[in-house]
């Protein structure tokens, strides 16, 4: 009996003799070879060689044999009795299994194998691969000829339907030239990609090259794929230790290492072995194309007549057939390729047309550009492709290589363009948006940095830039794709990286932004970037927030509260305060700057900021105020500063003591730190004689750190003061508007009021007992009569949008004010 120990014993030998990565298909064969020998032998001595046929199909019949496949074989018969079937299943099958090997037999009659192939394309081209191994030649040819004879009968039926069955693959099974835990053997691509091709051949009956749909470097490059494929998936199986097929990410250090791949100055080990997968899976993929064009060529193949005789009519070619929606004519490839193309090509108007036309169709163009880059041709046009194409990328969102990514990116921008109502916002964001090509290109080259040289979003803005300015574009196309590139991450990792109830955070991603077009460019490709890279990648828990911040943010640019004006006048103001500071440790003037309101520096003057930088900078205790004065703007006016930590009622009791130590305030401005420091900023006179003395100041500091700590009432002192002051000079009505859309973070309350003694103290304290907080007050006197805005929040920090309370917060101020 034939020993099974041998033969396991003979695959190990082969496994050690040769390294992963050295003679995949020699070592196949030889595996394949023995288990001939070993099915031969043990059919010999059964006595039935004559009786049945044993046949291997699929990768073993093919002399494909990997370590821990699957071995498919067919003991094929002609009503051969039950019991005898059963024993010579125990004899081929059962010492197999009990030795470890994966056997997957099939017993049927010749007639039920070509039933069996008809109902099924996998069991036809199993049967297309078989061969025999031992016993009855003649049932072996019963079996395998007449579904030879079956496919050649309509070989076109059978080509169509394995392209058919090469999309379902696709989407079962995915991309091995763009998935970064590719298939090898089921993915488009990959070596079931390569078998096809055989089957083809047996369907022609003649091979390929002779028919012409085989070209002589097309083979080549199928051999060195097919080659480079065994041995990367011989290289899976041997550190899994069992039957696999997918090169997964945990697998792809130690098979990179087997196969002989070590780093390099911009590519790592791992990666140079999932590029030259991806590169090799490229090539099947377009031989495979190729070949199915040249056995059916369709219908619009004569737009292959277009002369090919430089970069423009190369480019208008492929716009011809990506506006068609179609393939490129097989005839169009051959001129593509044998075209003289500058390296680099120098691009003008016309070259510039023809490629804006291939990507405004999407994923047509990305066809297009997909049959330039397998020709070498695309790095041409984009000499930055090179380093983006076929890289794998490190993360656990990102399904795809890297220009696979950008590509994709592109085809879902196009998408958007077209069909925008899928996505609600995305429809309101393109009425923002002139020039649609920059949000094409901004996608295709929005990755371009990742290069494997450090943060890719400063790399890919250079990179992008140079490129985009060498494309002869509108110069408004080129600014506008370079921004998209250079801040294509600011909205969704500010969106899910930050506090969106933070005004001074969507002020700074405004500043950052300038326009609305910038904005719904920007919102644009975030979409469209999600979409390219994954599931994970655009949850609704992501979307909610991108929309959140992007909707805030266009609020602030709607009402000018940020804008390109603005934001260069804060970066000025900014910049200039920094210049006046220069003598101060550059940390303490960034923290003062950073934690600042972006309002304060806009109202006020460099000059002042730096005055008051003294004031508020230095770290301040829990209980402690500071104040500090200086002449204000007209005569016989004092600014007053007033820092503190902010509180409840802080504004309330500032006011007050003002009001008790006979200040009037003319003007006020309430400003509160991300650190939760009030600085109030009051432009005063005094009320009963115009110099306000040291003392008087000195008594209204006394007045505000004991009313704050307590331990005097400030309303009993300023009811106590309001019959020294006169009545109101003009008699008007007091007006209460409360406006919730003028902005994203806090309630709008603007009052007006004849002026009188304590006037901003009783709104004040009319907020603190409605548990309002102000985060920032405007007030001005004009001709008696106050108009005061204060922006103000609920206790938990949200503006108030409930009905009731806002008409109880009404109903409180009109009553405290009459």
């Amino acid at each position: 009996m034939a020993d099974v120990t041998a033969l396991r014993r003979r695959f190990e030998a082969l496994e050690r003799a040769y390294a992963p990565g050295q003679h995949g298909r020699w070592a196949a064969r030889q595996r394949a070879e023995a288990l001939d020998e070993w099915f031969s032998e043990t059919l010999s001595e059964s006595g039935e060689a004559s009786s049945v046929a044993v046949l291997a199909l699929g990768g073993y019949g093919r002399h494909l044999q990997l370590p821990h496949s699957d071995v498919d074989v067919l003991l094929t018969h002609d009503g051969l009795e039950h019991d005898r079937l059963v024993r010579l299943g125990e004899l081929l099958w059962y010492p197999l299994w009990d030795a470890g090997f994966s056997v997957t037999p099939l017993v049927r009659t010749f007639a039920e194998s070509r039933e069996a192939a008809g109902e099924r394309l996998d069991t036809r081209t199993a049967l297309l691969d078989g061969r025999l191994i031992a016993g009855s030649a003649a049932l072996a040819s019963a079996t395998l000829e007449p579904v030879l004879r079956d496919v050649q009968r309509d070989a076109p039926a059978f080509a169509r339907v394995l392209i058919e069955e090469r999309g379902r693959r696709r989407e079962r099974s995915g991309s091995c030239a763009h998935d970064l835990s590719p298939d090898l053997k089921e993915g488009v691509g990959g070596l079931r990609d390569v078998s096809s091709l055989g089957w083809l051949t047996a369907a022609v009956g003649r091979p390929l090259q002779e028919v012409g749909a085989l070209r002589a470097a097309e083979a080549e490059a199928l051999d060195a794929a097919e080659e480079f494929l065994v041995r990367a998936r011989r290289a899976v199986q041997l550190v899994s230790g069992k039957r696999g097929d997918r090169l997964a990410v945990d697998l792809q250090p130690e098979v990179a290492a087997g196969m002989g791949f070590v780093d390099g100055p911009a590519l790592s080990a791992i990666d140079g072995l999932m590029r030259a997968a991806f590169e090799h899976a490229r090539s099947v993929t377009a031989v495979v194309v190729a070949v199915g064009e040249r056995l059916q060529p369709r219908e619009d193949s004569a737009m292959g007549a277009m002369a090919i005789d430089g970069p423009a009519s190369a480019l208008e070619a492929l716009a011809a057939s990506a506006e068609a929606d179609s393939e490129p004519a097989p005839s169009v490839i051959d001129d593509l390729e044998a075209a003289p193309i500058p390296e680099p090509v120098v691009w003008d108007a016309r070259v510039r047309d023809a490629f804006l036309r291939i990507v405004r169709t999407g994923p047509a163009g990305v066809r297009a550009l997909d049959v330039l880059d397998r020709l070498g041709r695309l790095e041409r046009f984009l000499p930055a492709w090179h380093d983006v194409r076929c890289r794998p990328q490190r993360d656990p969102y990102h399904r795809f290589t890297v220009d696979a990514h950008l590509t994709q990116a592109l085809a879902t921008m196009a998408g958007l363009l077209v069909e925008p109502a899928r996505d609600p916002m995305a429809a309101q964001m393109l009425e923002l948006i002139d020039d649609r090509d920059a949000l094409l290109l901004g996608a295709l080259f929005h990755d371009i940095g990742k290069v494997g040289q450090g943060d890719h979003v400063p790399i890919g803005a250079v990179i992008a830039r140079a490129q985009l300015d060498a494309m002869s574009l509108e110069l408004a196309t080129a600014d506008l794709a370079a921004f998209m590139v250079a801040e294509h991450l600011l909205i969704p990792d500010t969106a899910t990286r930050r506090d969106l109830t933070d005004e001074n955070l969507v002020l700074d991603v405004a500043a950052r932004v300038g326009t609305p077009e910038r904005l719904a460019a920007l919102y644009l490709l975030a979409v469209a970037d999600a979409a390219a890279t994954g599931p994970a990648a655009w949850t609704p828990w992501r979307q909610a927030l991108v929309r959140e911040l992007v909707s805030k943010v266009r609020h602030v640019l709607d009402r000018g509260t940020m804008g390109e004006e603005l934001a260069a006048r804060l970066a000025a103001r900014t910049e200039e305060v920094r210049a006046l500071l220069g003598d101060e440790p550059d940390a303490e003037v960034d923290r003062f700057v950073l934690r600042m309101p972006r309002g304060y520096f806009l109202t006020v003057e460099a000059a002042h900021a730096a005055r008051h930088f003294r004031t508020i900078a230095p770290w301040l205790g829990a209980t402690e105020v500071r104040t500090a004065t200086a002449p204000g703007a007209q005569p016989d006016t004092y600014e007053l500063l007033v820092v503190t930590p902010d509180r409840p009622a802080l504004l309330s009791s500032v006011t007050g003591a003002l009001a008790v130590g006979g200040i009037s305030i003319l003007s006020a401005q309430v400003f509160t730190t991300d650190d939760h420091v009030a600085v109030d900023l009051f432009d005063v006179a005094g009320i009963f004689e115009p110099e306000i003395s040291e003392e008087r100041w000195r008594s209204f500091r006394t007045t505000l750190r004991r009313g704050i700590e307590g331990a005097i009432s400030i309303d009993r002192r300023v009811e106590d003061m309001r019959p020294h002051y006169p009545a109101p000079s003009v008699a008007t009505p007091v007006t209460v508007r409360v406006d919730n859309d003028a902005s994203d973070f806090s309630t709008v309350i603007e009052i007006g009021a004849p002026d009188r003694m304590g006037l901003l103290y009783d709104i004040t304290r009319a907020f603190s007992s409605l548990g309002l907080d102000v985060h920032l007050a405007k007030v001005a006197t004009f001709d008696g009569r106050v108009v005061d805005a204060f922006y103000v929040r609920d206790e938990l920090g949200r503006k108030v949008t409930d009905t009731q309370r806002l008409t109880e917060i009404d109903r409180a101020l009109r009553d405290h004010l009459s």
